[in-house]
């Protein structure tokens, strides 16, 4: 089982790479981090319909797993989703939102944002809400949804009302359950921070 779990992972990686860089003219990086998302659910996702979930309660992360030195779960549960739904919101996010952040911040500085925003927001929500054992990529997704924001705030010299709006609404998870918004509000201001103080050469 674990190698036919590991052998799907692996396939799903290879195909969903291929065919995101071959189909969608996605970026490098955004590709690479779709890709790898989509892998890791399949490695753990037995049923394909929901995750493994002592895998979840394992490698996510929470503040009693901080508390205990297990500060790799910050990373490796940003690279973890629930169920399909989770991960397919949560990869079209990354395709529409990666595709205008990369473009605009290059590589190195685009997957920099992309991890400092998972970090923090996962940081703070593990902080605030120890309790809970929080997955998904959504963290560091929120953390380009800040930028752009930002960005559109330095082009026009005003915050659109109806971005703001979107912005808020999906901080708090539109009508999804279970949502972790401080893991998003983290993320948002992280992206919002680096776009509104981006040096010039940014």
């Amino acid at each position: 089982m674990v190698i036919a779990s590991a052998l799907m992972g692996l396939a799903a990686f290879l195909i969903s790479i291929a065919l995101i860089r071959r189909y969608s003219n996605t970026p490098e990086i955004t590709s690479i981090l779709m890709s790898l998302n989509i892998g890791i659910y399949f490695l753990t996702s037995p049923t394909l319909l929901f995750a493994d979930s002592p895998i979840l309660f394992k490698y996510g992360s929470s503040g009693s797993y901080l508390i205990s030195g297990r500060y790799e779960t910050l990373i490796t549960s940003m690279f973890l989703h629930a169920n399909l739904m989770h991960l397919f919101l949560n990869m079209y996010a990354l395709y529409i939102l990666g595709k205008v952040a990369e473009i605009s911040l290059g590589r190195t500085k685009f997957i920099s944002l992309y991890f400092l925003s998972g970090l923090v927001g996962n940081l703070l929500s593990c902080i605030i809400d120890s309790s809970s054992v929080s997955v998904g990529a959504s963290g560091a997704i929120m953390g380009l949804l800040g930028y752009i924001v930002a960005m559109e705030y330095r082009v026009t010299g005003r915050f659109n009302p109806s971005t703001v709006l979107l912005a808020i609404f999906v901080i708090f998870g539109g009508f999804s359950a279970n949502v972790d918004v401080l893991a998003h509000l983290g993320g948002f201001l992280v992206g919002l921070g680096s776009g509104l103080f981006r040096a010039p050469s940014w």
